[in-house]
């Protein structure tokens, strides 16, 4: 027999349910509220994405352009500056855009190059001006960048009229049953399947042509194996997405993630998703990279810098060869902050062999460079990459300025040249 609940016993359960249903109400509401904010704030940052790669573009091409008319060699000097800063600024924000698509590979590639060629020559035009060969060069590169912004500009243009739409996972899942709109990743995907290549240059810098015959062939069971041992899965889960034989490259995609791989190993991973929250620490952000690391062999890594971006942390380390940090032989990675996978992987300065490094400069001569108001910490033994693709022999003075912040001197090892300066 069940007894019999009195009137008053009644009253407060109704009141008390009714006072969790409000709470639950209220909160519901409250976390609504910060999820439409949050894909607001979202749409938007991919929106001034899309903007500042278009203005990047802009600025790039008119910069590529200017090698046209710059004389003496303090202005072409300038113009590479500025080429390689509109180069490094397309490049960054095509990259914060939510999607990645295999094509897109390519007028990343294009950007990279016209970034790339401009540095290499910068202290050389600072010295002798362009020759004509560089300045035919730099207006092909300019009349590629000016074809594509105003291709992207168009593309901006229908996102305005709301002929297309932007990505997002939302948009994508409530369209599932509806007409699905054109997206801007589709639009911009089979645009960079027709885009030209990059053009083939001989000069000294990251992305010089490679002879005839020198990309080595890629072992796909092997690529897959790498794979795999990075992601933890099955070499059989990934799919062929692209193979470059001339480059010597390899492209293999699972899900969202898509890894690039040589003859000499795994050279870079990418995964667009977004990160919505953070649950794990920095410390066992880290934790798990390394644990990424160590199944590809690389242990025992000196991370250089720790930024935290949202909810993604992203790492630069070296490791040390003869007693000297090889920072233009750095690893670099971006970790999502939900779950420790990794989101970004390059291991492209590490695809060469390390090269000999003549110390001619001593560490008390080193120090004896220092300049005046800077008190020294500590120095130790770096390389950093040179415009010609050798490694730069250097001493790192770390050090605090008057203000206790923290000022590194780094000096060519080989004439005692300053070669970076970096405050913070």
């Amino acid at each position: 027999m069940f007894k019999r609940i009195s009137r008053r016993a009644l009253v407060r359960i109704v009141s008390y349910a009714a006072a969790a249903l409000l709470v639950l109400s209220l909160f519901s509401a409250l976390s609504w509220g910060h999820l439409l904010a949050y894909r607001r704030q979202t749409a938007a940052d991919a929106d001034r994405a899309f903007e500042e790669t278009v203005g990047a573009l802009q600025d790039l091409s008119l910069s590529l352009d200017k090698s046209r008319y710059a004389g003496d060699g303090a202005m072409c000097a300038r113009v590479c500056a500025e080429i390689y800063a509109d180069a490094g600024r397309a490049g960054t924000a095509l990259a914060a855009l939510p999607f990645s698509t295999v094509e897109m590979e390519e007028l990343k590639r294009f950007i990279s190059l016209s970034g790339d060629y401009a540095y290499t020559l910068c202290r050389e035009a600072a010295e002798q001006g362009f020759t004509d060969e560089q300045r035919g060069t730099m207006a092909r590169l300019s009349d590629t960048a000016s074809a594509l912004a105003e291709e992207l500009d168009a593309m901006r243009g229908e996102l305005r009229d709301g002929k297309l739409t932007m990505d997002s996972r939302e948009a994508r899942v409530a369209n599932i049953l509806d007409e699905v709109p054109a997206f801007l990743s589709e639009r911009l995907g089979a645009y960079a399947k027709d885009f030209p290549a990059a053009e083939a240059l001989s000069y000294h810098g990251q992305y010089s042509a490679r002879e005839e015959g020198q990309a080595e062939p890629v072992d796909e069971e092997k690529a897959r194996e790498q794979a795999a041992a990075l992601l933890g899965c099955e070499p059989e889960d990934f799919e062929l997405a692209a193979r470059y034989e001339d480059e010597g490259k390899l492209l293999l995609s699972l899900g969202g993630t898509t890894v690039t791989v040589t003859a000499r190993g795994l050279e870079s991973l990418r995964n667009a998703r977004l990160v919505e929250e953070s649950l794990i620490g920095e410390k066992e952000a880290v934790a798990a990279a390394e644990k990424a690391l160590a199944a590809l062999g690389y242990t025992g890594l000196r991370w250089e810098e720790k930024t935290r971006r949202g909810n993604v942390l992203d790492l630069r380390g070296s490791a040390e060869t003869d007693g000297a940090a090889g920072l233009d032989r750095e690893i670099a990675l971006s970790v999502a902050l939900d779950d420790g996978s990794l989101l970004a992987l390059d291991l492209s300065a590490l695809q060469g062999e390390a090269a000999e490094s003549d110390w001619t400069l001593g560490e008390a001569e080193a120090k004896a460079l220092l300049p005046a108001g800077l008190t020294l910490r500590s120095a130790r033994r770096v390389t950093l990459a040179g415009a010609d693709g050798r490694s730069i022999p250097c001493w790192e003075l770390d050090c605090l300025d008057e203000n206790a912040r923290r000022v590194r001197i780094r000096l060519n090892a080989e004439s005692g040249r300053q070669e970076e300066i970096i405050i913070g």
